[in-house]
């Protein structure tokens, strides 16, 4: 009897956290992070609520009434996004409003709702508290549903483990048996052992465009940029444009040496974001380069498919929220009631990588540094000079007509791509002319772009896009001898790698026709040969 009515006394905790993990739970489903970007917040929100079931409870000398209490601030609290987008789709429907933009950039509107909102839940929790009866049925009836989503939960966790855990399989043997990307084709994978490899910097500017593009729709002459970078010996190839058109395509591409349309086409065309797991964790250079015996040292990126490459070293600042703790704080009122936190959090990211890639040492053994760094890509938080700027409506990466959508103009993105990228253009300098100091011997730059900006682009329709602008990158190398006589101005990406590896390494890799897919957002893996619309 004392173990039922402990156990039942306890039950508090069991729907509070269940309670506040719903909306985190739900939000891993729907995404495509893996489990190791979700379980640290599940396991912090559970503490934070424990904790503020046991602070109640020593004022109130009553656990039930403590749960329901911590259970209305949960739900006032975590579930604060899905009352709003409700609130907007019902607005919405009765032509209150005629644009979902109204409502989600506000930021004073949904502070308003919040108090309210607050004050709802206040006057609930209120009344259920005032009355012994009504807190016991709260309680009950809490208890009840909690085991029911705690079922859901688990077995929808477990469910999505097991199907990634499969799909990922599936594509490495796919892979593996695949002649369109036989990630050891022509390469010897032999140990290597040489004092005087040099370091190896593939720094990739998310949506870097090339001259040409800038001149012509940015209004923004990098002349000076460039003169600056020959005059450092690095070698633009100035008429540059990537294979694929979106970041999870193009990476796998560049990192593996190889094309993979057919390969999609083929095999993998509707499996969503599974491919880029084994295409970039697991690629074909780091592997390679690991091989000859290099260190992999990479940074976060706020992008989970650049994150979770096989590491020896990841450079991390001390507080950083990963891609999945970004979009699961969107479902709370902190970025409502101080808007500018996750764009400084986005900010302080960009800024730790630029500053930390001056002074990576590592005496014992080379290093190969992989940095896919969000930016020129939005959202814009850098003005000319590298002053904050917060955009005024909520944290988003998006990019293309998806940025439109959400209340941004074609001018607007040109005017605030055109400035951000002019502060990055004074960093990426004074990253060079770090990088070079601090190395003992001059190391191999590479600074690329995965593909072009998107003010003209659309995400959902082919017809609606300006290719030369999607496709425009800059592409830079700095080679120790400064021999460049390998490179030619319309390199693409997925010869990058065939280059060095020739030149470095004694392999002899042909080097591919420069070719160039897109494809669009909601069918990523179905490309379309632009090659010879881009000539």
């Amino acid at each position: 009897m004392k173990l039922k009515n402990k156990l039942a006394n306890n039950l508090v905790y069991l729907y509070t956290i269940s309670l506040s993990l719903v909306p985190a739970v739900t939000l891993y489903w729907s995404s495509g992070v893996p489990i190791q970007h979700a379980y640290l917040s599940w396991i912090t929100i559970a503490f934070i609520i424990g904790i503020l079931v046991i602070s109640i409870n020593s004022f109130t000398k009553s656990k039930q009434k403590a749960g329901v209490i911590v259970a209305a601030i949960s739900i006032a609290f975590f579930y604060f996004g899905n009352f709003l987008q409700l609130i907007i789709s019902i607005s919405m429907t009765a032509g209150i409003i005629q644009e979902k933009s109204v409502l989600e950039n506000s930021i004073v509107l949904p502070v308003v709702f919040f108090i309210s909102w607050s004050i709802l839940w206040i006057v609930i929790t209120r009344i259920i508290i005032r009355s012994d009866s009504l807190t016991q049925k709260s309680d009950y009836y809490l208890s009840v549903v909690s085991i029911i989503l705690l079922v859901f939960m688990v077995s929808g966790v477990g469910l999505k483990i097991d199907v990634s855990s499969k799909n990922k399989k599936l594509i490495e043997s796919i892979l593996l048996n695949n002649s369109e990307l036989d990630p050891y084709a022509g390469i010897a994978l032999t140990s290597y052992d040489n004092e005087n490899s040099p370091d190896i910097y593939y720094l990739i500017f998310d949506g870097f465009a090339g001259p040409n593009i800038l001149l012509k729709y940015y209004d923004t002459d990098i002349l000076y940029f460039i003169q600056q970078l020959e005059k450092r010996g690095v070698y633009v190839a100035n008429e540059s444009k990537s294979n694929y058109s979106m970041t999870i395509s193009s990476l796998p591409s560049s990192l593996n040496m190889n094309y993979w349309d057919e390969l999609a086409r083929n095999e993998i065309k509707d499996v969503g974001w599974i491919p880029v797991i084994p295409l970039l964790h697991d690629n074909l250079v780091s592997n390679y380069l690991h091989n000859k015996g290099y260190d992999l040292v990479t940074f976060p990126s706020g992008f989970w498919p650049t994150e979770d490459f096989q590491t020896d070293m990841k450079i991390s600042p001390l507080i950083n929220l990963n891609e999945y703790q970004e979009n699961l704080l969107l479902y709370t009122p902190v970025p409502r009631i101080f808007p500018s936190i996750l764009y400084d959090n986005h900010r302080n990211r960009i800024n730790f990588t630029l500053n930390s890639l001056k002074n990576i040492t590592n005496e014992e053994r080379p290093i190969f540094v992989f940095a896919h760094i969000l930016t020129p890509h939005p959202p814009f938080i850098f003005d000319g000079e590298g002053n904050p700027v917060h955009p005024q409506r909520t944290y988003n990466h998006f990019d293309a007509d998806d940025y439109r959508k959400l209340g941004g103009t074609t001018a607007e993105y040109q005017e605030m791509y055109s400035d951000q990228l002019n502060y990055i253009f004074s960093e990426i300098l004074e990253m060079i002319d770090g990088i070079l100091l601090e190395s003992e011997s001059p190391p191999i730059l590479i600074i690329q772009g995965d593909h072009g900006p998107g003010s003209l682009v659309s995400q959902s329709h082919f017809e609606e896009n300006n290719l030369d602008e999607r496709f425009s990158i800059m592409n830079a190398y700095y080679f120790p001898d400064k021999d460049y006589s390998s490179l030619y101005p319309s390199i693409t990406p997925v010869n990058t790698f065939r280059v060095i590896l020739n030149k470095y390494f004694e392999e002899n890799l042909p080097l591919l026709p420069d070719k160039n897919y897109f494809s669009i957002l909601y069918h990523p893996y179905e490309f379309i040969d632009v090659t010879e619309i881009l000539k």
